[in-house]
């Protein structure tokens, strides 16, 4: 009789084991072929792969550039051009390149591109991305053809995760000092090569065949359409006329996920924030910047403006599951018409005040939150009027300085707590040396923070930076959202990275493939 039980059971495993094998589908393989069409969501101002030029020109420098390290999936930092790298003492970063890869003309890639390229960031004049954030940089030395060290003038705690972002691309070096103009034209050593740029019409990508990363990518080549109204994006995108979109509205998301013929590329990776001139008055009063910060109802923009999938900013704009958010400053600003007004008082503005804002119309995202911020503030007795250029436009006019308040979507640029140092350093070029935020306290616990390779301290640093920031509000924090990408359900091996780093997330055409 055990006999009998136990062979029946065999049986049943076996059987069991058969079916769940028969019903597992098999993976499916990458395939070859095809021409990716991306409808983007801004007019490229410029290819230049050093210069912040936006998100949308970033997706298409992410294709043709490379760096040392880059983001790879899930967000991890991997081997890009430097196959390793290795610190000596706590200033000198030595990394070795993997051989044999050339850029697209067939320059091979030395040593000598990397010093070439970082010099390049760290020149002024080229308005690089990263100068602000690789000033501890000391010297670049060619060590060998293919080992370049990186010496810095002290400790420098964040440096692999900058030179993972886009603006730390690799560029050849004989191409552009043979008078190449890399605003207009691009030479990587990526899995694409640059092919054509029809400003406002189409940009041009093909399979660079001669990649160093055998196998990949699996694409022919990728056309980049701008297609800057929203709407009429996703209705291509519906259509069939293109096969991804970014910066999906996030009223939209919802739709889109319950369509069996699309699939929604997302994480919680935007801010929208408030950006002050305090050089130019009334905001040239902490207490008027204080009043504004009162009289947002966050609540009301995260239901409006992310059509309920954000989360209020009401204190530390470092992300909640990172090491370094202070909970403790969460709350800092609730709410608060009546306070608001009391504050404008002190400030001398007892009957209100009426300002300007700047936002691009070309996202609606940022439309949308500056009008509902024209109706908030109103009950305030704040006045706005709506500044709503092109893109370019506004890009331009915020890196000179040339604004009263602006309405930004942001998110950390690079996966450490350092990302601050863009935002308030006061001889970064892009948010605080243009329109003059300076304070000393700040300058200094961010420098004592990077240096730093203490995680307890650097919390408590952060800490302290956060509090006298929400004290001096040069920014105002709004909400933290979803933000991605639409694309046809056949998309497949495109990744929208997790959290703030989505922004990066066109490393991942490597691996997109089309499955039709």
């Amino acid at each position: 009789m055990m006999r009998l039980l136990l062979g029946v059971i065999v049986t049943c495993a076996l059987l069991a084991s058969g079916a769940a094998s028969w019903g597992a589908a098999a993976p499916e393989q990458p395939k070859r072929g095809g021409t990716f069409i991306w409808g983007l969501s801004a007019n490229p101002p410029d290819l230049d792969p050093h210069v912040d030029s936006g998100v949308a020109s970033g997706y298409i420098k992410e294709a043709v550039y490379e760096g040392l390290v880059r983001y790879g999936d899930g967000g991890a930092i991997v081997p890009d051009l430097a196959e390793r790298w290795g610190l000596v003492g706590n200033t000198q970063y030595v990394f070795h390149l993997r051989p044999g890869i050339r850029f697209h003309n067939g320059d091979p890639l030395t040593a000598a591109d990397v010093k070439f390229s970082l010099e390049r960031i760290l020149d002024p004049k080229t308005g690089a991305a990263l100068r602000g954030n690789l000033m501890a940089v000391r010297q670049i030395e060619v060590v060998d053809p293919l080992t370049v060290k990186i010496v810095l003038s002290e400790p420098f705690a964040p440096l692999i995760a900058y030179l993972a972002q886009p603006y730390g691309a690799i560029v050849d070096a004989k191409f552009v000092q043979g008078g190449a103009n890399l605003r207009a034209t691009m030479m990587g050593t990526g899995p694409f090569k640059f092919v054509s740029w029809e400003p406002g019409q189409r940009i041009r990508v093909v399979r660079n065949e001669q990649y160093w990363d055998r196998g990949v990518p699996y694409l022919d080549a990728i056309n980049y359409l701008p297609i800057p109204d929203d709407q009429t994006r996703l209705t291509a995108l519906r259509a069939g006329d293109i096969m991804l979109a970014d910066f999906v509205p996030q009223e939209q998301m919802n739709t889109i996920q319950r369509d069996p013929q699309l699939k929604l590329f997302y994480s919680v990776g935007i801010f929208m924030c408030i950006i002050f001139n305090p050089s130019r008055k009334p905001f040239d009063d902490v207490r008027v910047r204080q009043a504004i910060a009162y009289a947002v109802d966050r609540n009301a923009i995260v239901k409006t403006i992310f059509d309920g999938r954000g989360t209020p900013i009401t204190g530390d704009v470092i992300p909640s599951a990172w090491w370094a958010h202070d909970a403790k400053a969460d709350g800092t600003y609730t709410y608060q018409p009546d306070k608001a007004k009391a504050l404008l008082r002190d400030a001398g503005y007892p009957n209100g005040l009426r300002i300007s804002i700047l936002a691009p119309i070309t996202f609606t995202l940022h439309t949308r939150t500056a009008q509902v911020l024209q109706a908030q503030l109103a009950k305030a007795g704040v006045q706005v009027q709506l500044d709503l250029p092109e893109w370019a436009v506004v890009l331009h006019r915020h890196l000179a300085g040339d604004y009263q308040v602006e309405v930004r979507g942001l998110s950390a640029s690079v996966s450490d707590p350092d990302f601050l140092t863009l935002f308030y350093q006061s001889d970064n070029p892009y948010y605080a040396k243009q329109v003059g935020f300076k304070d000393a306290q700040i300058d200094g616990w961010l420098e004592q923070a990077r240096v730093s390779g203490n995680q307890a301290l650097r919390k408590r640093l952060y800490a302290e930076i956060t509090e006298r920031a929400l004290a001096l509000s040069p920014w105002v924090y709004l909400a933290w959202g979803d933000q991605g990408e639409a694309g046809r359900a056949y998309v497949r091996g495109y990744e929208h990275f997790p959290g703030p780093i989505g922004r990066y997330s066109g490393f991942s055409l490597r691996t997109t493939w089309i499955a039709k």
